[in-house]
């Protein structure tokens, strides 16, 4: 290798690292979360080990839950599943738009009846409802668990509720005002996928490829830049693949992290 060569590998290599811990250091941010609990009684159970799924993947929460949800599903089952790093009942003891602006991610693993219609209303009269549209209004990051606030869940049926056609229209023109504004709506069982989907929608459109499952025994040979395996090259192969790279191809951190969450194999060929 001449000296023109290592000086363009070089090059290459803090290029994609550099490029690499951009990308680690936005999906980081992403994951720093805050969690606003309403007093939802339908689907929290489920969203809350959602989030605890996120938790061990990296997620760190702050949490604002309102009177409401501490009567309804408790500050330990709280604590139990998220682990937060803060804590507040009702108030922050800032203004709710200021702790806000702190956080890319906002996660409402209960909305209610009652928190969707102030939201669809553009109304922030209580600190869980100005967290959120504040939220909303700077584009970030907005992720609800619906089940409370759905008039179709079956929990309602068994519950005693009969809404009459126009009520029940009523409550899903709230969430369909909601999504329109921008919140990512799920039901409590898909919570921790819609995160993941939310946080990769953050990231630049080149740093995302979507992974197939590969059949077993597949073999990639990507085709490397220079010698060097980056966390792209990864993102091209499916999971569960193995790549396979000639001997003294440089793979870089990020890149063989990437490939063990993945579950793919890099093999060196003679």
């Amino acid at each position: 290798m001449t000296e023109q060569e290592r000086r363009e590998l070089a090059l290459t290599l803090l290029a994609d690292e550099l490029a690499e811990r951009v990308i680690q250091k936005l999906i980081d941010r992403q994951k720093r979360a805050l969690v606003v609990v309403t007093g939802a009684a339908i689907g929290v159970p489920a969203a809350l080990a959602g989030l605890k799924e996120l938790r061990d993947e990296g997620f760190t929460y702050h949490v604002l839950m309102t009177r409401s949800a501490m009567h309804v599903t408790g500050e330990d089952a709280v604590r139990s599943a998220l682990a937060p790093e803060t804590l507040w009942v009702e108030s922050a003891g800032q203004p709710p738009e200021k702790i806000a602006a702190g956080f890319d991610t906002v996660l409402v693993p209960a909305l209610t009846v009652n928190t969707a219609a102030h939201l669809a209303g553009c109304m922030s009269d209580t600190p869980a409802a100005a967290m959120i549209l504040s939220a909303l209004m700077k584009g970030k990051n907005v992720v609800m668990a619906v089940d409370g606030a759905c008039p179709d869940n079956p929990k309602r049926k068994e519950l005693g509720y009969r809404m009459t056609p126009a009520l029940r229209d009523a409550l899903h023109g709230n969430l369909e005002k909601l999504r329109a504004y921008g919140a990512r709506l799920a039901p409590a069982d898909g919570m921790a996928d819609a995160v993941r989907r939310a946080v990769v929608s953050f990231l630049p459109a080149k740093a995302v490829r979507p992974a197939a499952q590969a059949p077993a025994g597949n073999v990639i040979r990507p085709a490397l830049a220079g010698k060097i395996l980056s966390v792209k090259d990864v993102n091209t192969a499916p999971q569960g693949a193995v790549i396979a790279v000639p001997k003294g191809v440089i793979v870089t951190a990020l890149a063989s992290d990437e490939a063990r969450r993945r579950g793919v194999s890099i093999q060196f060929e003679a």
